[in-house]
């Protein structure tokens, strides 16, 4: 079988392309139209460095001249790009039977590996970061054309042949490879990153099934895009229409949110947010709200009066605004639907502007979200009704995002600027239209994933090293009270205590640490310590002196084992043998020994070592209620600290002995440590919980009342609950 036979082409084959690049172009192509726009902007950020290569007078030609083949540029790529769609096959055909000449081979300059290794990188970047949709949308693509799956070369949309597309346009240009180098990574920013979105958009059309009904739509097909027919026309125009994004109609639900909102504009009558008086039935058109809206987001921006901004609400200035661009006679107002709109975003972003808890850095920049946001979102009513709407998702998102963000840490630093660069696209063209945000979104969506990821990796660090923190504190504390209880009322001489309390100590630690895999270990230390005891104690009777010889071969080699695993020091251990044969031997003796310590002189475990003692109020009562993933803002002289409560401590209790744990007598250790951590899960502040409770009455820390709603859930909710 020839290779023309193995790629033979499904009669849907065709079909299913062309209704893929009807919804294809409808976003690719005004990405490459914004970009062609702001190609001497782009391309200036993107030579960087570079640009120091050229002089002032040069230069400035080089713009003049990328802005006069931008149409070309554009024109030239799309027709290359929707090329693919239909001669795929063939062109892959012929590249395979293209046989190469040995004998034109040359040695590749350094400009050319260069370019080459940019482009390569490029493509990589895209295939590497959106893996998952266009493995996913190949998979759809397949059967869309009757297969069980296809190459990659079949999709003509792959970042490979968009990017070789490119090359192929750029190539022809009158640049050097420094520019274009800097020519493909302005594409790259601005039209090859939205790619993971338009595959998204493909992925959800084929599984509503919109592309396989758009096949039976010929005629609504043949028009998309525009830009395209009017290659094939030769009637090759400028500029190609807008794609114009389609009003919802008003449910059933967003009537309800309406309703509320009247409701909620009498109680709080007079205010900016009264309806605007309607003096006649014609309205504003939605491209003039959003020109009006685009002129006051340029006059936002260049203001010096900040206060002016406060004085009224949205939807006031952008009346005024439209009535100023109207140079008509006829008097119109807002349509119903658009200025419940525009007072709705008002209301959620008056929430953003009275919230405490984001810096103020920050909510003066999510403030300028408004306008766009309000241009975005007209017409699109599920943007109140739908809280997994994009746009919704986004702006609550970027403000959860910007909450408990210190100044000095560094993770939080790099949020408020990734914050910052959300607001200046938004903000600029790109925010106005619904595309712009829906693929804002899936971008930070993505990042904010990934750095919740980090941060809980990093969280759950810094709390196992508390808990094994707490757990060595806790199980020493048991150790000591275990000993404690052993010696308690007994007459013992004092270098037997203190070895106890300083050496056995260890021993018995390191058994209870491994009570639960060697339990006989921690029951054999137990049983050298009591034996220990009572090998000291005085003699009743020669029974007992038998009993007590027996007892002694056994001991001497359980001390002699334990104190071999924790290294103690050979000097002082046989210095301590030394001594304890004596004793041994002056009790067989029935010798009255010296140097013993009286009951009434032994040393009690101190419990308020273990149990500390806290002023009983209100305040004692709030931090040990306080729940683990509470907030508290910590005020210090250099600022404000905000700290997650990640982990507190527990009481820990045993048995007396602590070798049963249904003895009649148990000892509690209560731990009353805190853990606090930042918004990148790293560690802030370990404190005892009396000393939290300090701060609190001081006025050095704050317990934040948390509203565990989205921003705009808070903002919609105060209607709803009317």
């Amino acid at each position: 079988m020839d290779i023309q036979q193995q790629i033979n082409v499904n009669p849907n084959t065709a079909e299913a392309l062309v209704s893929v690049k009807a919804v294809f172009y409808q976003y690719f192509e005004e990405y490459v139209d914004h970009c062609c726009m702001r190609i001497d902007l782009e391309f200036g950020l993107q030579l960087g460095k570079n640009r120091e290569k050229i002089d002032k007078e040069n230069y400035k030609k080089l713009l003049e001249y990328l802005r006069s083949v931008r149409k070309d540029i554009k024109q030239d790529y799309l027709f290359k790009v929707s090329a693919a769609f239909d001669d795929s096959p063939r062109q892959v055909v012929n590249s395979l039977n293209r046989k190469f000449d040995f004998s034109k081979a040359s040695l590749v300059n350094d400009d050319v590996v260069e370019e080459d290794y940019a482009v390569a990188m490029i493509i990589r970047n895209c295939e590497h970061l959106f893996h998952e949709e266009l493995n996913s949308f190949n998979k759809r693509l397949a059967v869309l054309q009757g297969k069980h799956a296809i190459a990659d070369w079949r999709n003509p949309i792959s970042p490979e042949k968009l990017v070789r597309a490119l090359v192929e346009i750029v190539k022809p240009l009158k640049l050097n490879t420094d520019c274009r180098i800097a020519l493909y990574k302005t594409f790259e920013v601005n039209v090859f990153s939205h790619l993971g979105f338009i595959y998204r958009e493909l992925i959800k059309q084929c599984e509503a099934g919109t592309i396989a009904r758009m096949q039976e739509l010929e005629p609504r097909v043949e028009q998309l895009p525009r830009m395209t027919q009017l290659y094939e026309l030769g009637e090759i125009k400028e500029e190609a229409e807008p794609v114009v994004a389609s009003t919802e109609q008003i449910g059933e639900e967003f009537r309800r949110l309406q309703n509320k909102l009247e409701l909620w504009r009498s109680i709080h009558s007079s205010s900016a947010y009264d309806r605007i008086p309607a003096t006649q039935n014609t309205c504003y058109e939605h491209f003039e709200i959003k020109n009006a809206l685009q002129v006051l987001q340029q006059f936002d921006g260049e203001s010096s009066l900040p206060d002016e901004r406060k004085q009224q609400s949205l939807k006031w200035r952008v009346i005024k605004k439209l009535e100023e661009l109207d140079f008509s006679d006829e008097v119109r107002s807002l349509a119903k639907g658009d200025e419940d709109t525009l007072d709705l975003v008002s209301l959620i972003f008056s929430e953003i502007e009275q919230d405490e808890l984001l810096s103020s850095v920050l909510k003066s920049s999510i403030l300028q979200l408004e306008i766009p946001l309000s241009a975005a979102i007209l017409g699109r009513y599920s943007f109140f009704i739908n809280s997994d709407n994009s746009i919704r998702q986004l702006l609550d998102e970027v403000f959860a995002a910007g909450l408990f963000l210190s100044v000095d840490d560094h993770d939080d630093r790099l949020m408020q600027v990734r914050i910052a660069s959300i607001v200046n696209r938004m903000t600029k063209n790109r925010g106005f239209e619904f595309s712009g945000w829906t693929a804002e979104a899936g971008e930070f969506s993505t990042y904010l994933n990934k750095q919740k990821q980090r941060s809980q990796m990093v969280e759950e660090n810094a709390r196992q090293l508390m808990c094994n923190k707490e757990v060595q504190v806790s199980n020493k504390k048991a150790v000591a009270m275990v000993i404690e209880n052993s010696i308690q009322d007994k007459e013992l001489p004092a270098a037997i205590a203190v070895f106890l309390r300083d050496v056995w100590q260890d021993v018995l630690l390191a058994a209870y640490e491994r009570k639960e895999e060697e339990p006989e270990r921690w029951e054999k230390s137990v049983q050298a310590m009591d034996e220990l005891i009572i090998s000291v104690m005085p003699l009743t009777d020669d029974d007992e002196k038998k009993r007590r010889l027996n007892l002694l071969p056994g001991l001497i080699a359980e001390l002699r084992k334990g104190l071999k695993q924790i290294s103690y020091d050979k000097s002082a251990q046989s210095h301590f043998f030394k001594d304890l044969a004596v004793w041994h031997i002056t009790l067989m003796n029935k010798k009255v020994a010296t140097g013993y310590i009286n009951k009434s002189r032994a040393v009690p475990v101190n419990r308020a070592e273990i149990i500390a003692e806290v002023v009983a109020d209100n305040i004692t009562e709030q931090v040990s209620n306080l729940a683990e993933e509470s907030w508290v803002a910590f005020i210090s002289e250099s600022g404000r600290q905000w700290g997650k409560l990640a982990w507190k401590g527990v009481d820990n209790c045993m048995n007396a002995g602590g070798r049963a744990m249904h003895g009649a007598a148990r000892w509690c250790v209560e731990s009353r440590n805190m853990l606090f951590v930042g918004k990148n899960g790293e560690k802030i502040l370990e404190i005892q919980m009396d000393e939290l409770a300090e701060k609190l009455r001081h006025g050095q820390a704050a317990i934040v009342k948390m509203n565990e709603k989205t921003i705009t859930e808070r903002a919609l909710s105060k209607l709803m609950n009317l």
